[in-house]
């Protein structure tokens, strides 16, 4: 029968997609294999057979009986893979095939470019794993994945109902929702239904497991196993709708026995579409027998010449074509509100995915157990249509209590606000900006990465904030922010003070709530201020009756504590635990206690800790050091040198009847362990530092194991709750004392946490070092130093934080008397700085004066400022200086040709680039920015975004100055496209310079028409 086969080609396909989709009412189910995210075009991608063939062998290397019998089996094998598995399996178990599969699945994340983290993945835990998995930035995605995930989310009735494959990486996962689509997975490596559970979105269904939390199916015997509830439901699912095969082999496996069942049966009537992508194509025996009874009744197609990575994004074309001449029929004001503003349906779609947001994906607030008081807040809080809520008052009033209820218990009342976002700022400076990059990520469900946000100023980030939250109907808790208020005025400062203002000015549906200490108060009636004081006596009273419900306390003894703690909630709900839980107290023990010997304000932990187990105090001195709720395994692992199981099970139970330790739980996560800050703070000031270093040493030790998995993969876009944890030991590392640590550890997560978007990150933790070392001797002791110190003043100007970076410059020259070489990387540090504040001429003066320096002293060093003295001189308007040292080695005409041997160097051509521009010479400049735009298009570094952007705007600036208008418009509405919703001061520029471009009131040109206008340009 194989030479009666008819195979039709690419366009008949495309045409079948496209025009032949309207005229039926069936939707797609696209059944995709591994080519689809495999290494394309020297690009990574997914391992692919012969990498995890090799994958095997690694394993056998040094047995070199076992690796001569693989290598003899895998010669004659026709199918190389299967084999490989088939002698993996029985010498080395599941495991070791599991773990090859996430190597191999790894080799498409963007990685720190080195060897060591293909091994470490394996190491991972499970929830590490998950976060890899819904950060969309992490991976690489091929061409065919990448527009695979544009048709599922643009076009969901047509193409987004179900999709199956034998893959099991994320990555149509991760392209669907990087596109804005919503995405939700089904993995079976045994027999199950695929309809135990639904959900908004695609299905994508994982036909032979997934590469971590189950199984994997490699061997033929794993593969042929009878699974007949799975192939059951793939019969009903596959019958009405039309099945397009791409990219897959058709290997014996329930996918093709399930549509072997479909074709067959005579009272269906499907539609197989089955590509393959050779022009001649061979087709195996075993799917031959699948589906010739479906060929016969024409229910089954065959195409040839079908490669996934050029077809996919063509049919994406034509679908995007359409729309935008649909698009183009509207009238002018329609389309332009509709380029610079996504509609509300679209909107509200983004926001209907919230529900979906992971547990970890934010801090979770206390879990309360007793509510007392506090009712007129919580009924204010409940009928107020307040967009800013600011709780105030001392520690332990119960702010967070409060604010915790409220939105803890929302899906118990009626009301506008539907979900909750909850950030500790922790009572410290320089993390609020972090925070909402955090909260827009969340928000944005991935769409924006927090590395697009690097560059954004405050003001920036709180609109990006504002619109991503506009219709989510959420409530965003900022818990202690004590460091933003402006104790003077009673108002905040910096970013939350342009939060308060913007939002109270809103349409948002959207609410904030803000707690401090301090009184904080504002004017606008959309924004209230509850200052939290004592509970009332009554309410003392209420409290220690469901506190102690077993004990007859006297009332007069419960008036006299709250006249002592001045009704103070988390004192008196300490004393009545204590009353509760501590066999022969009594509440007027306690009292008189207190009152011995004691300061005006009640020591009630004092008292307390006195009376606790040593195995209790124990726990509590390792959980005060640590700087973030941990897990019970990672806190058992604290005090595992001082304390055994046994009696750590008890001291954990005990603290936490007795309230000293908060649980943070959460729905299908483990329940997360931290102490209330007046306690931390008790316990850190009781000891001195001397008596707290082997303490912080075993927390950093326990740290260091958290994060050694995960080291080598550093460079790669890791999600924030993964970075912090570098940033929370070199945190440990000051508090320790181990200053040297400190400054390596900062250098090492300096290109992941500043690049990733977390500057304020890094420039907290560098406050706290430079607040504690000795900086007369600091360069001379710490190698790092001068290092650090660069990164700090560079971070500080770019958040805008000017005096800072001033004051570091003062403090980073005085450490540097004589001008040693020390002083070269002085000047490039201060030239940069100027550089980055646009003060070019102050720039090329400082970076000229390293440069003489060095040049006149011959001296050897690292250390040098021909670079940033070139920027310097670009942007000054001395191009053709700058053009000297861009073009290194080569000549100009060398470059624009693109001659052999010229580096594949993105920035170097977009340097050269700009200075042609400056110059005038306009053709040579495109051919410049041409070359570096196909490089960026590959390139995965964390400013690749912003850079893409830049360039596209570039040449729509050069293409004005050449008269071609429309081109130019189809590069600067591709730039807005590139930038997306993570930079609107960026965005509103570039439809400044459309404004001044265009002198008709025509529609601005679509997204997909300007993109195809761009890549044709590109091709060229």
């Amino acid at each position: 029968m194989q030479n009666d086969l008819v195979f039709y080609e690419k366009d008949a396909l495309l045409y079948r997609l496209h025009e032949g989709l309207k005229k039926s009412d069936k939707s797609v189910v696209f059944v995709v294999g591994s080519p689809l995210t495999a290494p394309y075009a020297a690009a990574p991608g997914v391992s692919d057979v012969a990498e995890i063939v090799e994958l095997i062998r690694s394993r056998f290397k040094g047995r070199g009986p076992h690796l001569e019998k693989l290598d003899a089996r895998l010669a004659g094998a026709p199918n190389r893979y299967q084999e490989a598995f088939d002698f993996l399996s029985p010498r080395l178990g599941q495991d070791a095939a599991n773990d090859i599969v996430k190597q191999a699945v790894a080799a498409a994340l963007v990685s720190s470019g080195t060897e060591a983290w293909s091994e470490a993945i394996c190491r991972l835990s499970e929830d590490q794993l998950q976060a890899l998995d819904k950060n969309e930035h992490a991976w690489h995605l091929t061409p065919a994945a990448s527009a695979l995930g544009g048709l599922i989310a643009k076009y969901p009735h047509r193409f987004g109902k179900i999709l199956i494959t034998s893959n099991f990486d994320p990555l149509v996962e991760v392209s669907i929702r990087r596109a804005g689509g919503v995405a939700w997975r089904t993995s079976l490596s045994v027999d199950g239904s695929i309809n135990q559970s639904t959900a908004e979105g695609c299905q994508v269904i994982h036909i032979h497991g997934y590469w971590h939390g189950s199984d994997t199916l490699h061997t033929n015997r794993q593969l042929v196993r009878s699974r007949p509830t799975l192939q059951n439901d793939l019969l009903v699912r596959l019958r009405n709708h039309i099945v397009v095969v791409i990219a897959y082999g058709g290997w014996p496996d329930i996918f093709t026995s399930a549509l072997g069942g479909v074709v067959g049966n005579d009272n269906l009537f499907p539609e197989i579409l089955w590509s393959f992508f050779g022009e001649v194509p061979q087709v195996s025996e075993h799917l031959l027998s699948q589906l010739s009874r479906g060929i016969h009744r024409n229910r089954v197609t065959l195409y040839k010449g079908i490669d996934c990575h050029t077809f996919l994004p063509e049919l994406l074309g034509l679908w995007d074509d359409e729309d935008y001449s649909r698009t183009a029929d509207l009238p002018a004001a329609t389309t332009v509100a509709s380029a610079t503003e996504p509609s509300a349906a679209r909107r509200e779609k983004s926001r209907s995915q919230l529900f979906r947001l992971a547990p970890l994906e934010c801090d979770r607030p206390p879990n309360i157990e007793i509510w007392v008081g506090r009712e007129n807040e919580l009924r204010a809080l409940e009928t107020s249509n307040a967009k800013v809520v600011i709780i105030c008052g001392i520690g332990g009033e119960g702010k967070s209590a409060l604010a915790s209820h409220y939105v803890t218990t929302l899906s118990e009342r009626e009301g506008i606000y539907r979900f909750w976002d909850w950030r500790d700022c922790k009572e410290q400076s320089d993390r609020i900006r972090t925070q909402i990059v955090e909260v827009i990520v969340r928000f944005s469900d991935g769409k924006i990465a927090s590395s697009e946000l690097t560059e954004a100023s405050d003001e920036e980030l709180v609109e990006v904030l504002i619109d991503q939250t506009r219709d989510a109907h959420a409530v965003l808790v900022f818990d202690n922010v004590d460091s933003y208020v402006d104790l003077e005025n009673r108002v905040y400062t910096g970013a939350i003070d342009l939060l308060v203002h913007r939002l109270a000015a809103s349409e948002s549906t959207s609410r904030v709530i803000l707690t401090c200490r301090p009184d904080v108060q504002y004017s606008p009636s959309s924004v209230i201020t509850f200052s939290m004081k004592g509970i009332s006596a009554d309410e003392a009273v209420d409290l220690f009756n469901k506190r102690a419900p077993g004990h007859s306390i006297p009332e007069a003894d419960i008036h006299d504590a709250h006249t002592l703690t001045k009704g103070h909630a988390f004192w008196l709900d300490l004393l009545a635990v204590q009353v509760n839980k501590v066999p022969g107290t009594t509440l007027r023990k306690l009292l008189d206690d207190m009152r011995r010997g004691r300061e005006e304000v009640p020591d009630v932990l004092s008292s307390i800790w006195d009376k606790l187990a040593l195995r209790e105090q124990t726990l509590l001195r390792f959980m005060a050091e640590a700087v973030r709720p941990e897990t019970e395994i990672t806190i058992q692992r604290f005090v595992a040198s001082k304390v055994n199981y046994k009696n750590f099970m008890r001291a954990l139970r005990s603290l936490i009847s007795l309230n000293l330790i908060v649980v943070k739980p959460e729905i299908d996560a483990p329940d997360l362990y931290d102490l209330h800050p007046l306690v931390r703070q008790f316990v850190r000031t009781r000891f001195e530092r001397a008596e707290r270093a082997d303490f912080i040493t075993v927390v950093i030790g326990q740290y260091k194991a958290i994060i050694g998995a995960i080291g080598s993969v550093l460079g790669i876009n890791l999600p924030f709750a993964l970075l912090e944890r570098w940033s929370q030991k070199a945190e440990l590392e000051v508090s320790a004392g181990k200053y040297d640590d400190a400054f390596e550890t900062l250098v090492e997560i300096k290109d992941a946490l500043i690049g990733g978007g977390h500057v304020q990150e890094y420039v907290r933790v560098g406050r706290l070092l430079f607040e504690s070392i000795d900086w007369e001797t600091a360069a001379t002791k710490y190698k790092q130093f001068d290092n650090v110190v660069g990164t700090m003043i560079s971070a500080f100007d770019g958040l805008g934080d000017w005096e800072s970076a001033d004051s570091l410059l003062v403090r980073y020259e005085a450490t540097i008397p004589q001008k040693t070489a020390r002083y070269i990387k002085f000047c490039d540090v201060k030239s940069y700085s100027h550089w980055q504040r646009g003060e070019f001429e102050s720039a090329i003066d400082w970076a000229r004066r390293g440069v003489g320096l060095k040049n006149d002293s011959h001296v050897d060093t690292i250390y040098d400022c021909q670079h940033t003295l070139a920027l310097a001189e670009r942007d000054a308007g001395q191009p053709a200086e700058a053009l000297e040292y861009f073009r290194k080695d080569w000549t100009v005409e060398q470059i624009v040709a693109e001659s052999e041997g010229i580096p594949e160097d993105g920035p170097m051509y977009g340097n050269v680039g700009r200075c042609l521009q400056f110059l005038v010479k306009n053709d040579e400049a495109l051919r410049c920015y041409k070359k570096s735009m196909k490089l960026l298009e590959s390139d995965t570094s964390f400013h690749s975004k912003s850079n893409r952007a830049y360039a596209r705007r570039w040449v729509g600036d050069v293409l004005v100055e050449m008269g071609d208008t429309a081109k130019a418009e189809a590069f600067f509405m591709d730039a807005i496209r590139v930038l997306g919703s993570s930079a609107p001061l960026r965005v509103r520029e570039i439809y400044g310079e459309l404004e001044k471009l265009r002198d008709n009131p025509s529609p601005l040109m679509s997204e997909a028409h300007s993109s195809r206008i761009v890549r044709d340009w590109m091709a060229e």
